[in-house]
């Protein structure tokens, strides 16, 4: 697919030049004009406060193109930048003739019979309809290249939802043009964010995104915020709906009684359209019957594909948690405990089990999780091919107790995704696309290694080196049992690495954390320091690779993010050196949490000739690596790093199982489960032979598919309020 990256043009200040010019002579030529209008010569009529106030948003478009330029954060064309402006000129210069054009359409309709209140109402459905179309260009012009290529039915479901949210402004404005050129405004807003959030992540706006405004906020800071063309024409749209709508108002009530009349009766049609724009936006069969795709892992593709609100409104009606078909609590007890007494009668029955148990018993380690962001061995993208050997000192652990490709569901973000499912064991793929846990749910009530050990006399700890409201985890961590959470607050003047605290400080407060207190502690370690972007130069010289079919500055942005792998990769050795001198037993589970967005485009390089929605290709960029490894001989192990390949919700009951601490009921079932489906995650399933199946082929995998359906819904789901 492709991929908008936002970034400073490398143009020179003399090419910039024109660019600048430009703006600044329009809006020069704005300022004249309306000096002019407010201090009229003789015999010309001074505009009214309305048409002024119609000038704001030309001068405020033209004030914004003259910064992007001046700052060099405009990487279009000149001719992009010409039609804004000129839209913008269009948009003043209807501003300033308003109180002429009104009176000229009141005259027009007078000339062919019609009453100046019949003739505006004319001139108000015609620029509704004008601005719907707009509305639906401003959106999408800015992030989509096949904007003009949506196929019919998508296009009208994205057509009537603008068209009623239009309507309900018009309305709501009393019949004057600023309800509808607001909306048009919103539309062209959302295409910019669009636009940014494809760039900086290759992904599409969720409606679950919503709920987590501040965590995009507090990671945005090392964005460069630069624009290509295609969002100055989404710009446009919205400066051309401003000039159309200029003419757009009621005429004067003839006295205070019509004038509420008037107002009760505009607020009864709005009342009216915001009905029926609900029942449009919250009824789903409509979208199933016009074809709107709702299995999907890369949204954007679909965005791109279907509209932005079309999608938008078809992942929100997603939203819920599908109950399993069949489902009952009771019958899903019965599967659980039937899981369980099968995992007590073959895995739980063996010699090296009771053996780990009889020593967890006695030593209960410390557990110590580290999920690092963006973690991944991109020597599986066809490292050899273009010189990379994936992060070496990780590669050589070979006595971990296991390790090897973990099936994630994310890529480029979401990390809290991840982390809800090795923390809780709930797959994701049973509460669906989309959807951030963290942001959305109450999981006070939800499977929690972190209580699970608690409850075994565990002191339990989460670590994470930025603000505490990121993906609400001050909240969640509490609920889900941990009795502290250190943030950025807890590492002042620490080391930073790229874009953030170092994941060396991390360990070293891990280290802390474990000299302070001698008892077993579960201790949770979310990194920050590999988190994107990957163009900011902030970290040396760094060892360049280049894969053919990538631009130098996507394979300079490749080389950047192998950079930091290569600085977790020497931390975490070190990391590990100091926990093998410690003189108390000490588990560390490692993984990544997703690979960076640039996979995608790495990915599409390296393999042409694969349709870059297939499951496939999916498979080959939602895929990181883990392992779990223990400074001591564990009972029953033979600590030789087996490669066992899985996914983040089967993890913690994995380790659990190794070490020998007791597990729950849905933890047995998982991992009997597992024996089946060895990887679950929203790209797909495996089967115990190995194959991959997309979701809807489930049925492929037998009853444990199906099975773990009902059981996570009832330790999930069934308990959300």
């Amino acid at each position: 697919m492709p991929y908008h990256e936002v970034r400073v043009s490398s143009v020179s200040e003399e090419d910039h030049m024109p660019l600048v010019i430009l703006p600044v002579a329009c809006l020069a030529l704005v300022a004249l004009a309306t000096t002019l209008a407010v201090r009229p010569s003789r015999g010309a009529h001074r505009p009214d406060a309305g048409a002024l106030a119609w000038l704001v948003p030309p001068v405020a478009a033209l004030a914004a193109l003259v910064a992007l330029c001046a700052l060099g954060l405009y990487v279009g064309e000149a001719g992009e930048l010409v039609a804004c402006c000129l839209a913008a000129l269009l948009a003043a210069a209807a501003a300033l003739a308003r109180p002429r054009s009104l009176a000229l359409l009141d005259d027009v309709a007078g000339r062919v019979g019609l009453k100046p209140r019949a003739g505006r109402a004319v001139v108000a459905v015609l620029a509704l309809l004008l601005c719907t179309a707009l509305g639906f260009l401003a959106i999408e012009l800015p992030y989509n290249p096949a904007a003009l290529q949506i196929a019919p039915n998508f296009a009208l479901i994205q057509g009537l939802i603008i068209l009623g949210a239009l309507t309900l402004g018009l309305f709501l404005f009393q019949r004057h043009g600023a309800g509808l050129a607001l909306g048009v405004v919103v539309c062209a807003l959302i295409g910019v964010a669009q636009f940014f959030v494809k760039s900086f992540k290759a992904s599409a706006i969720l409606p679950n995104d919503l709920f987590v405004l501040g965590t995009a906020a507090a990671v945005s800071g090392s964005y460069v915020y630069s624009v290509d063309g295609a969002v100055l024409l989404g710009l446009s749209c919205a400066l051309l709906a401003c000039a159309a709508c200029t003419v757009v108002a009621p005429p004067s009530a003839a006295d205070s009684r019509a004038l509420v009349r008037r107002t009760l009766a505009n607020l009864a049609c709005a009342l009216a359209a915001f009905a029926a724009l609900w029942a449009g936006v919250t009824v789903p069969d409509y979208f199933g019957q016009l074809g709107v795709g709702m299995e999907y892992w890369y949204t954007l593709d679909y965005y791109e594909r279907q509209g932005f609100v079309t999608t938008f409104v078809a992942v929100a009606q997603d939203l819920p948690v599908d109950e399993p078909e069949g489902y009952s609590d009771e019958s899903a007890r019965e599967l659980e405990a039937a899981y369980a007494a099968t995992y007590d009668e073959t895995l739980g029955a063996t010699e090296a089990r009771a053996a780990a148990a009889e020593q967890f018993a006695e030593e209960q380690p410390t557990v110590i999780c580290v999920m690092n962001e963006t973690f991944a061995d991109l020597s599986s993208l066809e490292g050899a091919s273009w010189g990379y050997a994936g992060p070496e000192r990780y590669a050589s652990v070979d006595d971990a107790l296991m390790g090897g490709e973990l099936a994630v569901s994310v890529i480029g973000g979401g990390t809290c995704n991840s982390e809800f499912e090795f923390l809780t064991g709930i797959p994701l793929a049973y509460v669906g696309d989309g959807k951030y846990p963290y942001s959305l749910y109450d999981l006070s009530d939800a499977p929690s290694v972190a209580e699970q050990l608690s409850a075994l006399g565990y002191s339990t700890t989460a670590i994470h080196p930025n603000y505490a409201t990121n993906w609400n985890r001050d909240r969640v961590y509490e609920m889900l049992g941990f009795d502290r959470f250190l943030t950025i607050d807890d590492f002042a003047g620490a080391e930073q690495f790229h874009s953030g605290v170092s994941d060396a400080e991390t360990y070293d407060k891990v280290l802390e954390l474990l000299e302070a207190d001698d008892g077993p502690q579960f201790i949770f370690d979310v990194t920050m320091q590999n988190h994107s972007s990957y163009d900011q130069g902030n970290i040396g010289e760094v060892e360049q690779y280049a894969v053919d079919g990538l631009s130098d500055y996507d394979n300079d942005r490749l080389s950047e993010y192998l950079a930091c792998i290569e600085e977790s990769d020497r931390a975490l050795a070190e990391f590990m050196a100091e926990l093998e001198q410690l003189d108390r037993p000490v588990v560390l589970v490692f993984f990544g949490d997703h690979q960076p967005a640039l996979s995608s485009i790495v990915a599409d390089a390296l393999y042409p000739d694969e349709d870059p929605s297939s499951l496939e290709h999916s498979l080959r960029t939602h895929e990181t690596t883990y392992f779990v490894w223990a400074n001591y001989d564990v009972a029953g192990s033979a600590q030789v790093s087996e490669e066992l390949p899985t996914s983040p919700a089967y993890l913690a009951a994995l380790m659990a199982e190794a070490i020998g601490a007791p597990l729950s009921d849905y933890q047995k079932a998982l991992l009997v489960a597992r024996e089946e489906m060895p990887c679950l995650s929203l790209v797909g399933a495996q089967g115990a032979d190995g194959t991959w199946y997309e979701l809807e082929d489930a049925d492929a995998l037998g009853a444990a598919y199906d099975d773990l359906a009902s059981i996570s819904y009832l330790e999930f789901a069934s308990k959300l309020e």
